[in-house]
């Protein structure tokens, strides 16, 4: 569907005239205009320069270059079009009509004045490996650095990323009081959550664990973006749409060196984070070949984290808070 040209808040692209219909009722609601390019070469042109574009899934992927701020808009979803999706670097794919509570919060965003923040997930290649401490403590050394951090915890069975920082007592909501969440989340939700040493931290409860539907997850990673610098994920497997970079960490042993040939290809914009010793002296760059990653930093096991975790003690000082200080400005 071609026209003209409105305000730059959003270009929609899309030869479906009802998709198109339904976008421009949602972007009423969001209180935004789509621009909609009268011709091809137009719309190459307005590409680059609209801070975000809703491309229809009747159009070809491929036509396209990579950019960010891109929505892949369906009315129903598929293997197929999610690999698509991934494979043209879009930051998520909305399916209509269950989408729509997250694309209007996605729309109403481009209104918003500042830069959005960055979202990441860390991911162990194996159970142990440390991610978690990892993310915790790149959370420490980015609020050091005086950048607005957020802890998410999306290990149901971890037992609450919150116990790191001494506040599983504390009081604030934790994933289970968000789960039933429909629609937008209020601006000011995120704003409650329980805090130490400058971290925002969204952690399971130590109850029941509770499935997080995608939705959701949207909804806050969409606020978190407006409210914090930095929001890192604690994410044991799996990809979170939408997210920056993923951080994958693979100790120096065959094992994990496999596992995370596995995990590699389904990871976005991932950078490689290896961990020492390595018991058959496994050289970093060597797990570098094997997952066809870059390697972004490695440091060695200091025997005295385990202790430090257990009394919510993390050190910022030391090799693994020297390696998160040097990996923020590849996350920005």
């Amino acid at each position: 569907m071609w026209g003209t040209v409105g305000c730059m808040n959003a270009l929609l692209l899309s030869r479906d005239p009802g998709l198109a219909d339904d976008l421009f009722r949602l972007a009423a609601a969001a209180s935004v205009e789509l621009a909609v390019p009268s011709s091809a070469a137009q719309a190459r042109a307005l590409w680059t320069e609209s801070p975000l574009v809703l491309l229809g899934a009747d159009l070809p992927f491929a036509s396209y270059p990579r950019r960010s701020g891109l929505v892949l808009v369906a009315r129903a979803e598929s293997v197929e079009l999610y690999r698509h999706a991934m494979a043209a670097g879009a930051e998520h794919l909305a399916v209509l009509p269950e989408g729509e509570p997250w694309l209007i919060d996605r729309l109403a965003a481009t209104t918003r004045p500042g830069p959005a923040g960055k979202v990441v997930t860390v991911t162990g290649a194996r159970g142990g490996a440390g991610a978690s401490v990892l993310a915790a403590t790149l959370a420490l050394v980015a609020a050091r650095e005086g950048l607005r951090a957020l802890l998410v915890d999306f290990d149901p069975l971890g037992g609450g990323i919150d116990l790191l920082f001494g506040l599983e007592a504390g009081p604030g909501p934790r994933w289970p009081e968000l789960s039933g969440l429909r629609g937008r989340l209020p601006p000011d939700a995120l704003t409650t959550l329980p805090a130490e040493r400058g971290v925002s931290v969204l952690s399971h409860s130590h109850a029941a664990p509770v499935r997080i539907p995608a939705q959701v997850l949207d909804a806050v990673l969409l606020t978190a973006r407006a409210t914090h610098d930095l929001t890192i994920i604690d994410l044991p497997r799996g990809q979170v749409a939408g997210c920056d970079h993923s951080i994958l960490l693979v100790p120096t042993d065959l094992r994990s060196v496999l596992t995370a040939s596995t995990l590699a290809s389904t990871l976005r914009s991932p950078l490689l984070v290896t961990r020492g010793p390595a018991p058959a002296r496994l050289p970093p760059s060597a797990v570098a070949e094997a997952t066809s990653l870059p390697l972004a930093a490695h440091y060695d096991f200091d025997r005295r984290t385990p202790a430090a975790a257990e009394q919510a003690g993390l050190p910022t000082k030391g090799a693994l808070p020297s390696l998160c200080t040097a990996l923020l400005p590849l996350l920005q």
